[in-house]
């Protein structure tokens, strides 16, 4: 399915167009030049020329942010980039020392002209026993205060089954990052479930007064049953969140990695569960559960057992209620010729499940899909963030409205880069404040080691973009 019977940009495709519209022309009778020929066809197909068809330019950027990359490795959305007022925090961990280093990274970058500063903090990890640990995870609140929280994996006697828990930090000062004080403490680690796995994720309210983290439960003894999925509620207290004891949400699952969404009529947790070895098929689905951790809601996505899927992103429909969802995912065939992005949306009030848009790409081009709101009736589609450039649908996005498939060439994420790449947008249910028209996307650029063929991710960049008023296309 092409939107609106655009024609797909890269230059192969481009020049097969041209080349029929010239022998369009002359079964006419007439035959005319190349750019007569080109002209013609953007009357035709709908394609803007490179030079005005990005409404996309970047008002700072491209800003390295780590050259020896974190291991970050996929396209969801999970908290490594919040956005704030003044600037973006974004968080790391080394990537390839084997066994893992014991520490983390947070770091700030300032927006141009903003008093923030450039800093990079350590978070040190070392515990008894420590084999491993996760990314930093950011939820920002909105009074500016940065909340931390990683996980780290200690060996138990079951060699088998290592042991988690989750150390919880906060920024000293609003907005920065320099100075942090723990508080983890504040999370219990109560039986049965005081073993924890290193998957986990995060989301605030609106009004930054509850939080809800959701992660799996182990039990090296066999206490209870593998990968539990479990809730953790915090209420904030001052400055910091004051967790309640956790409670088991759903059955155990394999590896499910969540996205939250804490809402005032409950937590939506959306994400695709494996196997307990992250293999077999994949099962996406959405759980909406009370603040209790009791049930309200479960629905599975359509599944296909020859396709491949992935969920990529969760974030709010509008900006004054959080009771519409938006769902980003793909399924691409065993052929890889093509991925097909579906936007779904989660009606939390009404508990309601479905389709929006179905747009398809090919397979090569596809990077992961994040849904950016501009304004009403108006958002993005971003799709790819590659070597060649960015390219995205903008239009009625969430309706039904016309899309315009555009595409930004040589001024964003990835130009000049080789290898795969992978992006991150901030998310206001991390507490990111992200106004129309100007957001922040953060990418790492990944290759294969010709050594031992493994991935190797050597770049972590991020540029601030702007959307401009949109332009006129020829239909």
């Amino acid at each position: 399915m092409q939107p609106n019977g655009l024609k797909w940009t890269a230059q192969s495709e481009l020049a097969r167009a041209c080349r029929a519209a010239i022998r369009w022309t002359r079964r006419g009778g007439r035959a005319v030049g190349w750019m007569s020929a080109i002209a013609l066809l953007l009357a035709v197909s709908g394609h803007v020329p490179r030079n005005q068809a990005g409404s996309v330019h970047v008002v700072e950027g491209p800003i390295p942010l780590r050259s020896s990359a974190p291991g970050m490795s996929d396209a969801r959305t999970f908290g490594y980039l919040v956005q704030g007022e003044r600037g973006v925090f974004w968080s790391s961990a080394p990537y390839g020392p084997s066994p893992p280093v014991a520490y983390g990274l947070v770091a700030q970058r300032p927006w141009r002209g903003s008093s923030l500063r450039t800093y990079v903090t350590t978070i040190p990890l070392d515990e008894p026993g420590f084999s491993d640990r996760t990314h930093p995870q950011l939820i920002r609140s909105p009074d500016g205060y940065i909340h931390i929280f990683v996980g780290v994996e200690r060996r138990t006697e079951n060699p088998r089954v290592d042991s988690g828990r989750i150390r919880y930090f906060r920024s000293e000062r609003p907005d920065d990052i320099a100075s942090l004080v723990e508080r983890t403490e504040l999370v219990p680690h109560a039986p049965p479930f005081e073993h924890y796995g290193l998957m986990m994720q995060a989301g605030i309210s609106r009004d930054g007064s509850r939080m809800a983290l959701v992660t799996l439960a182990v039990s090296p003894t066999g206490a209870i049953a593998h990968n539990t999925p479990v809730l953790l509620v915090g209420d904030r207290r001052g400055h910091d969140f004051v967790f309640r004891p956790p409670v088991q949400y759903a059955e155990p699952m394999g590896r499910f990695y969540g996205q939250v969404a804490a809402t005032e009529s409950g937590i939506v947790v959306y994400g695709a569960a494996s196997d307990d070895q992250g293999r077999g098929p994949v099962t996406e689905r959405v759980l909406h559960v009370d603040w209790r951790g009791t049930m309200l809601h479960r629905e599975d996505f359509p599944a296909d057992g020859l396709e491949q899927r992935s969920g990529f992103d969760l974030r709010p429909a509008g900006t004054d209620t959080w009771d519409g969802l938006v769902i980003s995912r793909s399924r691409t065939p065993r052929t890889r010729t093509v991925t097909t992005y579906e936007i779904w949306e989660y009606d939390v009030r009404v508990r309601r499940l479905r389709l929006l848009r179905s747009l398809e790409v090919p397979y090569d081009n596809a990077k992961g899909g994040k849904w950016l709101p501009v304004s009403e009736g108006r958002s993005l589609y971003v799709d790819s963030v590659s070597a060649g450039g960015l390219r995205f649908w903008e239009g009625d996005v969430l309706g039904e409205g016309r899309l315009v498939r555009r595409h930004s060439p040589g001024r964003v994420p990835g130009l000049g880069l080789r290898g795969r790449l992978y992006f991150f947008v901030p998310n206001p249910l991390r507490g990111s404040v992200c106004p129309p028209e100007d957001f922040a996307i953060a990418a790492s650029r990944s290759y294969r080691d010709d050594a031992d063929g493994g991935i190797r991710l050597r770049s972590f960049e991020m540029w601030r973009l702007r959307l401009a008023a949109p332009i006129a296309t020829a239909r």
